[in-house]
């Protein structure tokens, strides 16, 4: 899916612009945690979708909820999924 370069957003009724080089750096960051159940592919792997969120924009976690960060990150033209939890994968 196509995207934009970077997306306006407020959050926390703050105005701030987050952009997709934001979204890529923030991946190389270090260790990210565990896919629960929102998830944004990038370079064929999945990230979860509040944590590459809240590093790309220096938001805390709690202080956005799942809908915006999935959004933003749909707009930035990244593929965003719900996944399994992990306890709940069906069998084959």
């Amino acid at each position: 899916m196509p995207g934009t370069d970077y997306v306006d957003l407020v959050v926390r009724g703050e105005k701030l612009r987050l952009r997709r080089a934001d979204v890529l750096r923030a991946v190389r960051g270090g260790p990210l945690g565990v896919v629960r159940q929102h998830a944004v592919e990038i370079d064929g792997q999945l990230f979860p979708v509040k944590e590459i969120f809240a590093r790309a924009t220096g938001i805390d976690v709690l202080d956005f909820n799942t809908t915006q960060a999935r959004a933003a990150l749909r707009r930035l033209g990244f593929e965003v999924r719900t996944v399994s939890p992990l306890g709940h994968r069906r069998r084959p």
